[in-house]
């Protein structure tokens, strides 16, 4: 995958008027000394333009393939005259024709076209297929999967399955929460833990194009959540948040386990970015081992180390407060994000609010709450104290003053799927609305408008994928709303 690109001929719809000499720019233009085209380490089917350039300020790549619209890539900045610029969205086994734009204060210049052909996909993510039916909305969809006992493979794919975007971390462990955070950075979990094992995990930051930059982890002595991290803020403003946990012998008795097991709980943190804590939430000194009513209860040996709260996500409000989703409690929590104090508590043994207008009564064991612009509550109901046990998406109207949360949207999926863990919801910019019915490996795109939803069927060697989480996102190259 290897290409020189010279002078500045237009291209496509921007071809030079017949007779013009673009091989020589005038006085004061910018001028392109050599665009080559160099492999990705970490990807196949996201290449390099390596770009060196005189009079210019910034470089972009436009490129397609035969009979598609061109594409954009983002400007780059050019620095003392070079810029190296990934090539991101592409199909695998595709012929694409590229052109580099250079932009100065003296005009721009166009490369000649080159033309360049992607690689095949990893052998062990060609264990990964998607099927899709139905029409899907823009964006790609993200999500991650181990393949094997030594590979992590985070991607993303496009609305009729073909992936478009991977990065493949070589760790026999497995891997956790996945998502793209407003610096256009992505950022994975990578360990053991499921939530509650006394074993090392970490976050990892990577750009794009693939490259790690940076690592979280909850400080020690706690060990690292692998539910949820985001980043927020930048500069000196930036903050982390995610989970922390530590595990303390309990007498579980009371709830049919051993008088002297380890039990975990977990810490609401908030760091800085030099790494030291903020805000540091103990859900031991907050929540009572009695409201553990999701199974599984603990017997008298269990090699899972069970959790008795079980955090499985963090959002925040529109005031910045933080929305927590307790899968063991069955709780959602509003906790105020400068003075730690629990503000509400919806669902379980506390539940503060009365549910109107939901024909099942609630949820439990839930995953992945929202607050959408309007202020309403949208989350994945696992569903396992549903008779029968039923997973759904569900959206409430809370009134925090007389202490309703009624529903005004489901989404029941037919036929009905019963996922005891994992799943995720978002909604989209246009009004539908994302389902990851996670331990089956399916997604769903839904509009409730009566239009045919779009589901994504993903199996690993033939079988449904376990995904903890699917994401859409609107670009690859920066955060947008998607």
């Amino acid at each position: 995958m290897h290409g020189r690109l010279r002078g500045h001929i237009l291209w496509l719809a921007v071809a030079a008027c017949a007779g013009e000499d673009v091989t020589a720019p005038r006085p004061g233009e910018p001028r392109i000394i050599t665009a080559v085209t160099t492999p990705n380490p970490f990807s196949s089917i996201a290449p390099f333009f390596d770009v060196e350039a005189e009079g210019a300020e910034f470089v972009r790549v436009l490129y397609g393939a035969e009979g598609e619209v061109p594409e954009s890539g983002p400007r780059v900045r050019l620095s003392s005259g070079r810029a190296r610029i990934p090539v991101l969205g592409l199909r695998s086994g595709t012929t694409y024709a590229a052109v580099v734009e250079v932009v100065g204060a003296g005009g721009r210049a166009r490369s000649d076209t080159v033309r360049f052909s992607t690689g095949p996909l990893p052998e062990l993510l060609q264990r990964v297929s998607i099927a899709t039916s139905g029409p899907g909305g823009p964006g790609l969809t993200l999500t991650a999967v181990p393949v094997g006992a030594t590979a992590l493979f985070a991607f993303a794919f496009d609305s009729a399955g073909r992936i478009r975007w991977y990065r493949q971390f070589d760790d026999p462990r497995v891997g956790g929460e996945l998502k793209q955070q407003a610096n256009g950075n992505f950022t994975i979990y990578i360990g053991a833990s499921f939530g509650s094992q006394p074993v090392p995990g970490h976050y990892v930051e990577l750009t794009p194009a693939g490259d790690s930059v940076r690592s979280f982890a909850a400080p020690h002595p706690l060990y690292t959540d692998n539910h949820e991290l985001w980043i927020t803020g930048s500069g000196s403003d930036e903050r982390i948040h995610l989970f922390g946990y530590d595990q303390r012998v309990t007498d579980l008795t009371g709830v049919g386990g051993a008088p002297d097991a380890p039990l975990a709980g977990h810490t609401l943190l908030r760091l800085r970015p030099d790494g030291t804590t903020e805000l540091e939430w103990i859900a031991w000194d907050h929540l009572r081992l009695s409201d553990w009513i999701e199974p599984p209860i603990p017997g008298p040996v269990d090699p899972l180390q069970p959790d008795f709260d079980h955090p499985n996500a963090i959002a925040f409000d529109r005031a910045g407060d933080y929305i927590v989703s307790w899968r063991n409690l069955g709780e959602v929590t509003k906790i105020d994000a400068v003075t730690g104090d629990i503000r509400w508590r919806l669902g379980g043994n506390n539940n503060q609010f009365a549910f109107i207008g939901d024909p099942l009564g609630g949820f439990s064991a839930q995953h992945s709450p929202k607050i959408l612009a309007g202020g309403n509550l949208l989350l994945y109901d696992n569903g396992t104290r549903h008779l029968p046990a039923e997973s759904r998406a569900v959206e409430y109207a809370l009134d925090t003053t007389a202490m309703t949360a009624t529903m005004v949207w489901e989404y029941r999926h037919v036929p009905a799927i019963y996922t005891p863990f994992v799943g995720s919801v978002q909604r989209l910019e246009n009004g539908r609305t994302l389902i990851g019915w996670g331990s089956v490996g399916r997604a769903t795109e839904t509009g409730g408008d009566g239009e045919p939803p779009w589901e994504a069927e993903i199996r690993l060697d033939g079988n449904p994928a376990f995904v903890y989480r699917v994401v859409r996102i609107a670009s690859l190259y920066r955060y947008g709303v998607p």
